[in-house]
């Protein structure tokens, strides 16, 4: 809710002033700008606080089912969500491309094609999203430019950068505010509401739900970025979940819900950028639909975590009787590789030496080894990278990823057989020489 500054637009220019009385009608257009949100309470139906009350206490319950023990799916719900974020925003490269992509930039240090790099840096703002909220610290604007530069990459000119321009949402053929969706509040408004924005967010209350409702539609409304603000908002949710202890470690899977219902997502902020004054009850109104939307998205992001959470405790527990199966000790290199695949699921023999704190001969067997009894299988990542993957894991992110409801994820999966990629015969130094040329 706020109320509209009217301004005119120099197409030439491509710059925006206040508009004055003899400029053209069809040069001039309406800026929102939103009344500041801290200090405010919406007021909200009972229907309204029922589904929050129960997003809320579907969180406490699977984060209470979780806190005690590490968890070991937080590399695929902390991907599972940046990769939603990026989707909503229409860029799409598939699950199994960006896994590969990460090992392409973190083992061999090459650049990964654009459309992957790009969800590679959501993943990376909203680890760092995360571990803000979990240094206990309060939120800043410095904090919030942070998860923009890390979403847009240190190259990028307006990585972390608070706009000095006027910005728009979908601007139609013309390129232009005048036929804007929605048009953000002129640049010399924003330092000011991004200040009140981040005291809202800081405040301490059990209404995070709401709360992060309230703040993530005033940022999207500010837009405080030239580009980037979806994921950064995004982003924003996942510190507020977190630093109120909403959730424990890994990533809460929200982005994958409202993916589902993106059209809804959208029709929901726009319901909030009403023109009325700041104690009119049309602006608790106008904020229901998307409080509601985000508690319902909530609550199915829960039964997305939870069920990626089984489904990793299943694969590893059927990985061990696999192993057990074949001979390989509990105390080996190749049981405690298995252990780590959760978190790292893509991994080259050099990384598991460096991860297992083992030499590098000792790393390629057990490599080796599980590659024999199929759990891992070799790929490519890049042009001539190779890689080990773990199957399992990688169908777990690209089904999780996938648009359809979390009650349909798959969880039963086959045992793999081992590929082709591994000799069968001449004994382990066959092996080292052959994983000696691929991981080189």
């Amino acid at each position: 809710m706020g109320r509209h500054e009217r301004r005119f637009w120099d197409g030439r220019l491509q710059v925006s002033r206040a508009a004055q009385s003899s400029d053209p009608a069809r040069e001039c257009f309406d800026a929102f700008v939103p009344h500041p949100i801290n200090g405010w309470e919406p007021d909200l139906r009972a229907d309204t606080w029922r589904q929050v009350s129960m997003a809320a206490e579907r969180c406490a319950d699977l984060a209470d089912a979780t806190r005690s023990r590490p968890l070991a799916a937080e590399w695929l719900l902390d991907r599972s969500e940046s990769i939603a974020s990026s989707t909503i925003e229409e860029i799409r490269p598939s699950a199994r491309r960006v896994a590969r992509a990460e090992a392409q930039l973190e083992l061999f240090s090459e650049m990964p094609p654009t459309a992957e790099m790009q969800a590679l840096r959501n993943v990376a703002a909203t680890q760092r999203a995360m571990e803000m909220a979990a240094a206990g610290t309060d939120l800043s604007v410095a904090g919030l430019c942070e998860m923009h530069a890390t979403l847009m990459g240190e190259h990028d000119p307006i990585a972390g950068r608070i706009r000095d321009r006027q910005n728009w949402i979908g601007s139609g053929a013309l390129g232009s505010p005048l036929e804007a969706r929605h048009v953000g509040p002129p640049p010399e408004f924003v330092d000011g509401l991004l200040d009140d924005l981040v005291a809202y967010v800081n405040r301490d209350d059990d209404l995070t739900i709401v709360r992060a409702a309230i703040a993530h539609a005033q940022f999207e409304t500010i837009h405080p970025f030239p580009d980037g603000n979806g994921r950064t908002g995004r982003a924003l949710i996942q510190f507020m979940l977190r630093r109120d202890e909403v959730m424990g470690d890994g990533a809460l899977p929200v982005s994958a819900a409202l993916m589902l219902h993106k059209e809804r997502y959208f029709d929901a902020l726009d319901e909030v950028r009403v023109v009325c004054p700041a104690d009119d009850p049309g602006r608790s109104r106008g904020y229901r639909p998307w409080i509601e939307l985000l508690a319902q998205a909530t609550a199915h992001a829960c039964t997305l975590r939870g069920r990626l959470i089984e489904h990793v405790n299943a694969l590893s527990q059927r990985w061990a009787d696999q192993a057990r199966q074949a001979g390989i000790r509990s105390s080996s290199a190749a049981a405690k590789l298995l252990d780590a695949l959760p978190l790292h699921p893509v991994v080259t023999a050099d990384s598991a030496s460096a991860l297992l704190s083992v030499d590098l001969r000792t790393a390629q067997r057990a490599v080796a080894r599980l590659s024999k009894i199929g759990i891992l299988e070799q790929r490519s990542a890049g042009r001539r990278n190779r890689v080990f993957e773990c199957g399992d894991m990688m169908d777990a992110f690209t089904e999780s990823v996938r648009e359809q409801p979390a009650s349909n994820l798959t969880l039963s999966a086959p045992v793999r057989t081992p590929g082709p990629s591994l000799p069968d015969r001449g004994g382990e130094a066959a092996q080292r020489r052959h994983l000696s040329r691929v991981t080189e």
